[in-house]
């Protein structure tokens, strides 16, 4: 599906509301969000040099070895973001949505020549499906079709970073049929059947590093000096790139939670345990990158490969999502099986939101978020492999502040440290502001 009849779809998704809701005015409902962002981004410089024997001609000229190094260092101001959402629903049994960004810099899945403009979100869904906290009167059931978050990502981010857990295996949704419901109003269930989100690597930090771009493959432009760097990239789940099922590697996922909140509602939690698994492909084609996803990305040229056994593609895990008055934590865990490498995620962010009510200044919010990744096939990697990155142990700290205005303006200030179990020590850590204005 193209942009032009992804834009047509979501106009007519849209306008077809408008005259059901004259007849019904109590029934349909319709909504449309507009976000902007923009950022100042401050990244430390900091590079590994690597042993992969890269061709002389892949090397910037006089360079005679390669290196994953910061995407894009020093101090940068940009607009990041153009989001424009449009929903419809017809009371609890009816709802639709189409979320389209353009731009949207730190998004780019995997590489900064990926689609400026691409549909986050595109589906439809029959059926009762509660968000948050909210609870069901009775017993439900529902079924959603289309490009859609994972059943496990966090309701609601404290800060614009994603941490190393979020942005390793559920930052990006996935093309889906998704059934679910509840069994009284706090037992759920969730089962999926969907194309899988293609196994890739990108930076740990808020933009994505240049691997393999087309830029790289051209025969008349050798010895290239990028702008961008490779990043010190993690495996993680990309983004797909059909709007149809593919029919090949399907993914089948479960989920089962329980959610409770007080009468009150000034205390309530939601645990989620989850799991997924889907064969991995020979490879995936990704826009922006001449590099194959899935076994393809585990086995670099010259035969230098990890040691991978079998296709089989496995995450098991758990979310809790509380509230407590205005203090908010959100927790992770999850397991990965990719081909005989497993590794460990993990994630706790937390904040708490102070109400001011001073005028233009509505609320002040301080967040922290710890995550790490844990792999366990280090000793075997071949110390040549081209991104050594993806085995090293890590450990991410993001801490901030966000403050709210009034008429849907925000400001977050944060920073990020990099703790990783690199051979040398390595500088990654990054401060992050972003101007959010919503309408």
């Amino acid at each position: 599906m193209d942009i032009k009849r992804l834009a047509a779809a979501a106009a007519t998704l849209f306008c077809a509301a408008l005259p059901l809701r004259a007849q019904s005015p109590t029934e349909w409902t319709w909504k449309t969000k507009l976000e902007l962002r923009a950022n100042y981004r401050d990244s430390e410089e900091t590079r590994f040099a690597l042993r992969f024997p890269f061709p002389p001609d892949f090397l910037p000229e006089g360079q005679t070895v390669g290196f994953e190094r910061t995407v894009d260092p020093g101090h940068n101001y940009e607009l990041s973001v153009l989001n424009v959402q449009l929903d419809a629903a017809y009371a609890k049994w009816f709802a639709a949505r189409a979320k389209v960004h353009g731009i949207d810099k730190y998004r780019r899945n995997p590489t900064s020549t990926d689609r400026k403009v691409d549909a986050d979100e595109l589906w439809i869904r029959f059926g009762e499906a509660p968000e948050f906290l909210e609870r069901p009167e009775r017993t439900s059931f529902f079924l959603q079709l289309g490009k859609a978050p994972k059943m496990e990502r966090q309701p609601t981010r404290l800060l614009e970073s994603y941490g190393l857990a979020a942005t390793a295996f559920n930052r990006f949704e996935d093309l889906q049929a998704l059934a679910g419901g509840s069994v009284g109003r706090n037992l759920y269930w969730r089962l999926q059947l969907a194309n899988g989100n293609p196994l890739f690597f990108r930076d740990a930090n808020a933009l994505a590093g240049d691997n393999g771009t087309p830029d790289q493959m051209q025969p008349q432009h050798p010895h290239p000096n990028h702008s961008l760097g490779s990043g010190f990239p993690i495996l993680y789940n990309a983004e797909v790139e059909e709007y149809a099922f593919n029919r090949e590697n399907l993914q089948f996922g479960q989920g089962l939670g329980y959610r409770w909140q007080n009468e009150a509602q000034t205390l309530g939690f939601d645990v989620l345990l989850f799991h997924y698994k889907r064969t991995l492909a020979d490879t995936k084609e990704l826009t922006g990158t001449f590099y194959g996803g899935d076994l393809d990305l585990l086995s670099a040229p010259l035969n230098i490969a990890l040691p991978t056994k079998g296709r089989n593609k496995e995450e098991t895990g758990a979310r809790v999502y509380s509230e407590w008055g205005n203090l908010t934590a959100i927790g992770q865990f999850t397991h990965q099986d990719i081909a005989g490498l497993h590794r460990d995620g993990y994630e706790l962010e937390t904040g708490y939101r102070i109400p001011l009510a001073r005028g233009w200044l509505e609320y002040v919010q301080p967040a922290g978020r710890l995550s790490g990744i844990r792999n366990d096939f280090r000793a075997a990697a071949p110390k040549t492999f081209p991104a050594p990155s993806i085995w090293w142990p890590w450990t991410k700290i993001d801490f901030g502040i966000r403050i709210g205005f009034a008429h849907g303006l925000d400001v977050t200030l944060e920073r990020a440290k990099h703790n990783v179990g690199s051979p040398v020590k390595l500088d990654m850590d990054e401060t992050l502001v972003t101007l959010r204005f919503r309408v």
